[in-house]
């Protein structure tokens, strides 16, 4: 069971690393908790309500501001633990803890600056508590319909919409392995969507009979970028990747780290800081 949970822990998660969703969970969480004080008055708010009703403001900004850190802050100055490729839900959920501690940490200090001599005392422990009770539930409604959001975007759509995408097949092209014993793959054009170096092998991702197949081939990266370079759809955006710039859903990031989402696969591909992301979208 112990090695069940150790797996699940470390199955890749999705994470949020879209400007606009990051902001969204700043703000959204921050006027929640705005709302739910005013509302619902929990804790003896009502007596801090009826002193000065703008002191609920600040646990709010805290809020928002405590989630800024965690969401901007921390992947700036953390850029490895905070990958796209290595996300987790062990990382997840630390990233949660962390992020609820921040929360806790400033609002307390803000508590009894400002607002206690309103409130009977609490302890630290007691406020961690409250705080809990009080985002848990915003905190992780928002993340379930951003993660399901970013799952349906990041899946393969329907067959019928890759048959519609994919009627008219162009020009066919022939990889070779260096074992002479295997076959060559041989594929249309529109049909690859990247590959990916392994050592002296490369894996090539394609949609065949309307399915996202692979296959590892025993041949460098860069002779299979010799082969495809005369297509200019193609561009090796990484040392180890090359992608097809047709299939690109989004370009993401910024100048020390920059990735790319490509339609049909989950995969997000990295891009080198050399690079110019003039190169991907043109």
């Amino acid at each position: 069971m112990w090695e069940q949970f150790k797996d699940w822990c470390n199955k890749p998660y999705f994470l949020i690393d879209n400007l606009k969703i990051k902001l969204s969970m700043v703000l959204g969480v921050g006027i929640f908790t705005y709302l739910f004080l005013l509302i619902f008055q929990p804790y003896g708010i009502d007596n801090v309500i009826a002193a000065n009703p703008f002191l609920i403001v600040g646990y709010a900004f805290l809020v928002s501001f405590s989630l800024f850190i965690s969401y901007f802050i921390l992947p700036k100055y953390f850029p490895y633990y905070f990958s796209v490729r290595s996300w987790t839900i062990q990382k997840e959920a630390s990233f949660l803890l962390v992020s609820f501690l921040i929360i806790s940490t400033l609002n307390y200090f803000y508590h009894i600056n400002f607002v206690a001599v309103y409130l009977p005392k609490f302890s630290f422990f007691r406020f961690l508590v409250s705080v809990l009770s009080i985002g848990i539930f915003p905190v992780f409604f928002i993340i379930f319909m951003v993660e399901r959001y970013l799952y349906k975007k990041h899946n393969a759509p329907p067959t019928d919409i890759i048959q519609k995408i994919r009627k008219e097949k162009k020009e066919v092209v022939t990889i070779p392995s260096d074992n002479i014993k295997v076959e060559p793959l041989t594929l249309e054009i529109d049909d690859i969507l990247f590959a990916q170096s392994n050592n002296n092998y490369t894996t090539i991702v394609f949609i065949e009979d309307n399915k996202v197949r692979q296959e590892l081939i025993r041949i460098t990266l860069k002779k299979v970028n010799e082969i495809l370079e005369k297509y200019p759809q193609f561009v090796r955006c990484h040392r180890s990747f090359l992608v097809n710039k047709n299939e690109i859903l989004e370009v993401e990031g910024n100048a020390r780290s920059l990735q790319v989402s490509l339609k049909y696969v989950k995969d997000v591909i990295p891009v080198s800081r050399s690079f110019p992301k003039e190169k991907l979208v043109s």
